[in-house]
């Protein structure tokens, strides 16, 4: 029994663009979802949704200041996630970094890398703080904020 090289050659281009295909088609119907979902916002929040595929950004005010809510899909080896950006006055130039504990981290952590102690062991624990001003995270993060970030498993804080 002779199989065919060219042929199966043919084949296996014609599944490789067939799955190509219904990748790019899926992709489309899911940001095509995520748009929806921010058009509405957009229409309650008086702003606007701008970017194409999986580059959306939702645009607003909330209290005179500029909001914009941007999603990322993620890959293969980064998990998908929001970013919510808000313009601030941030006078003292403060700077404040709050990232869940990884292993790098650990291993930074053993060759004493700079980062903030507040206090609260399961909060300590969890998450590697960071800023300029200790006094400033010291005075940010409030015991209420701490247990309300518990709750939060892959949120990055990042104010500057």
């Amino acid at each position: 029994m002779d199989i065919d090289v060219s042929l199966l050659y043919e084949y296996f281009w014609i599944f490789l663009i067939a799955i190509t295909t219904l990748l790019i088609i899926y992709s489309i119907k899911i940001s095509k979802k995520v748009k929806k979902v921010l058009e509405n916002q957009a229409l309650k929040r008086g702003g606007n949704v701008s970017g194409f595929f999986s580059n959306l950004k939702l645009t607003f005010d909330h209290d005179g200041k500029k909001v914009i809510l941007s999603t990322f899909p993620g890959s293969r080896y980064t998990s998908p996630y929001t970013s919510v950006d808000i313009d601030i006055d941030n006078l003292g130039n403060r700077r404040l970094i709050i990232y869940e504990e990884s292993l790098m981290f650990s291993i930074g952590k053993s060759f004493d890398i700079k980062e903030f102690q507040v206090g609260y062991d399961l909060f300590d624990d969890r998450f590697v703080i960071k800023g300029n001003d200790e006094q400033f995270v010291l005075n940010m993060l409030t015991p209420s904020f701490k247990t309300d970030y518990l709750v939060y498993v892959h949120i990055i804080l990042d104010l500057h």
